[in-house]
C-alpha cells in the first residue's frame, strides 16, 4: 500500500519538481538523452535477470510479473467505458480471445491484438488496460488474443493460434479487409509473422498493421542490442534467452516468418506503421525492416521517438510516453 501511495505521487509531480528531488546524470547515447521521468522510473523498477531463469521456475516468474502490474498500474484508464466480452475460440475451449467494445465506435474495422512478453511472459489480462486505452482512443473494437506461451509452447505454436483467431474473426463476419493486425513486442513480431504468413499462403490479407517496437532478428547482433544492453527495462540477455526459449530446432533461423530479417518480401503487405524507440535494444532491427518493407515499395511509415525506452506503450502514465502513444494511435487511426 505504501509503495502504491509513492508510485501515486511520483506520477503527480511536476517533472521540473522531480529533477529538483532526484538528482540524476543522463548519459547521452546516439546524441540523446532518456526521458527524464521514464529514466527514474526505470531505476526504481526491480533488475528481473530473466536469463538465469530456468524452465521449472518461468510460471512462477509469469505470476509474479502479472501480480506486479495489476498492483502498481503504469497503464492509463481509458477516458470513456470499455466493454469487455471474453470468447473462446477452439472447441476445447482453452483459447481466449477478449473483445473490446468502446463507448464510442468511430472505425468500422476492427483490430486483432497480440501482447508483448517475448513469447514466454504477459497474458491478455497483463494487457488489460493498455488494450482498453488502444480501443477507447481509436473507437474501434479490439480483439486480444490470448495465445500459448513458450517454452511450454513453441514456434509455430503462437502463429497458428493467431491464424485461427484470424479466422475465426472473418468466421464471425468480418471481412479481411475490416481486420487490421497490432502488438507490441513480441507481438508486433507475431502480427508481421502471421500478415507474412497470410500473404504467402494465398489467404485474404488484413487491411492494415501497427507494429509497436516489433522483436525481428533472433540474431540480436544490431548495434543498439550492444549501446542498450541493459538499464532500459529488456536487456540483450532477456532477448537472446526469450529467443531461446520459442525457437524450436536451428531450422527455425531460416524461416521467414520467424527471423523477419529473412522473409520473401515479393509480395506486397498491407499498409503498415513501425514504432520505434530511441533507447531500444530492438531499435535497429525494427528500423531494418521498415527500411526493407520500403525498399519493396511497401507503404510502410517508421514513427520513432529518441527519447523512450521498450515497453513505454504500457507505461502511459508516465507524461512522455502518453504523449508518444497518442501520437502513434492519431497515426494509425488515419490508415484503419
Amino acid at each position: 500500500m505504501f509503495r502504491i501511495l509513492l508510485l501515486n505521487i511520483f506520477f503527480s509531480m511536476p517533472v521540473w519538481l522531480l529533477k529538483l528531488i532526484y538528482l540524476k546524470r543522463r548519459t547521452p547515447i546516439r546524441g540523446r538523452l532518456v526521458d527524464f521521468q521514464s529514466s527514474v522510473i526505470l531505476d526504481l523498477m526491480p533488475k528481473a535477470e530473466l536469463h538465469k531463469v530456468s524452465d521449472g521456475s518461468i510460471q512462477s516468474v509469469r505470476d509474479s510479473i502479472a501480480k506486479q502490474r495489476l498492483k502498481y498500474r503504469l497503464s492509463l484508464k481509458p477516458k470513456n467505458k470499455v466493454i469487455k466480452k471474453d470468447h473462446f475460440i477452439t472447441d476445447r475451449e482453452n483459447l481466449l480471445l477478449r473483445e473490446y467494445i468502446p463507448k464510442n465506435i468511430e472505425k468500422n474495422k476492427v483490430v486483432l491484438f497480440f501482447h508483448g512478453g517475448g513469447y514466454v511472459l504477459s497474458s491478455v489480462q497483463t494487457h488489460d488496460e493498455m488494450v482498453s486505452f488502444i480501443s477507447d482512443n481509436l473507437g474501434a473494437k479490439v480483439f486480444s488474443l490470448d495465445y500459448s506461451l513458450a517454452p511450454e509452447n513453441k514456434y509455430p505454436s503462437a502463429l497458428n493460434e493467431a491464424l485461427f483467431a484470424y479466422e475465426w474473426l472473418i468466421s464471425n463476419g468480418y471481412d479481411s479487409e475490416e481486420i487490421s493486425l497490432c502488438g507490441d513486442s513480441a507481438g508486433a513480431h507475431l502480427a508481421a509473422s502471421l500478415t507474412h504468413y497470410l500473404i504467402a499462403n494465398n489467404h485474404s490479407k488484413p487491411q492494415s498493421q501497427l507494429l509497436i517496437y516489433p522483436m525481428c532478428d533472433p540474431s540480436c547482433s544490431s548495434e543498439s542490442h550492444t549501446l542498450f544492453e541493459e538499464n532500459y527495462l529488456l536487456t540483450k540477455k532477456a532477448m537472446i534467452w526469450f529467443w531461446d526459449k520459442l525457437i524450436n530446432s536451428k531450422d527455425n533461423i531460416d524461416d521467414g516468418y520467424l527471423n523477419l530479417m529473412k522473409v520473401n518480401l515479393e509480395n506486397k503487405l498491407p499498409k503498415t506503421i513501425i514504432v520505434t524507440a530511441g533507447f531500444d535494444p530492438l531499435s535497429d532491427e525494427a528500423e531494418k525492416y521498415a527500411y526493407l518493407l520500403h525498399e519493396k515499395g511497401n507503404n510502410v511509415k517508421q514513427l520513432h521517438y529518441p527519447s523512450m525506452f521498450h515497453g513505454f506503450a504500457s507505461m502511459t502514465r508516465l507524461n512522455s510516453a502518453k504523449i508518444a502513444v497518442v501520437d502513434f494511435l492519431t497515426e494509425y487511426k488515419k490508415i484503419l
